[in-house]
């Protein structure tokens, strides 16, 4: 082979090479970051645990509020065995309301996944949180265990990122449960955000009646007369054993 041969032939090998590592060329699938598309978010693991800063307003009549500002700390406990349950859990509630005090217990509740859905028990009450796979373009009904109207809700985001105040959580799903706002009446806001591993990063409600007395306000003005506004973001969480 004469030097302009394999000048060609070196070439030709050169070009190939760079074909082979482009980034056309084939690659075996990238597996996905929640193989169960969703359990993930709704995360039960014994030990873990949760805290958040709270705001809430009671809203009683007309200029009638009380506001407080508070924390919560939930803690994954032992898992128990309810019926037709894949995996459920104790969620233990602490409350305080700053860093000075301790944690003092609020209430108990439960969370399990069973089949494709995830259920949480709350001061007595089931409520379907989730729904497996996660697919924005599905609803399922919030009150599927309760004596009540069907109440049907729907993941707004997947996989998205999301932020509350300093914090920026870059897999998470946002959980419309209601989003009704009628400006004469009443408002029905109520959303829920889980983050991939972690579990609930944010919460907001308000469920409010406005007021239609116009011996008390102006109508159309959105003066609330009774309700309740709630949010609650995470500022820390991990493991119960870490803190040892």
């Amino acid at each position: 082979m004469n030097k302009k041969h394999l000048n060609i032939f070196l070439f030709s090998l050169i070009v190939l090479w760079a074909i082979s590592c482009s980034e056309f060329a084939d690659q075996a699938p990238q597996q996905p970051l929640d193989p169960d598309l969703g359990k993930t978010y709704f995360f039960l693991e014994e030990g873990k645990y949760r805290e958040y800063d709270v705001y809430e307003i009671r809203y009683f009549a007309v200029s009638l509020s009380d506001t407080m500002a508070y924390q919560i700390r939930e803690e994954v406990r032992e898992p128990y065995s309810p019926v037709q349950a894949e995996k459920a859990h104790l969620i233990y509630r602490f409350k305080r309301f700053d860093d000075a005090e301790p944690w003092g217990l609020d209430s108990v509740w439960s969370a399990r996944v069973e089949r494709n859905r995830a259920v949480v028990t709350e001061n007595n009450v089931q409520f379907v949180k989730m729904n497996f796979p996660a697919d924005t373009n599905l609803t399922w009904d919030h009150n599927l265990y309760k004596d009540k109207p069907q109440e049907l809700i729907r993941a707004r985001t997947f996989n998205e990122p999301f932020t509350t105040g300093f914090n920026t959580f870059l897999n998470a799903t946002e959980i419309e449960i209601s989003a009704f706002d009628e400006p004469i009446t009443e408002r029905d806001f109520r959303l829920e955000v889980y983050a991939d591993s972690i579990g609930r990063v944010f919460k907001e409600y308000e469920v409010v009646k406005y007021c239609s007395d116009q011996d008390f306000c102006e109508i159309g003005s959105r003066t609330i007369q009774s309700g309740r506004y709630y949010r609650e973001r995470l500022i820390a969480h991990g493991n119960v054993n870490d803190e040892e």
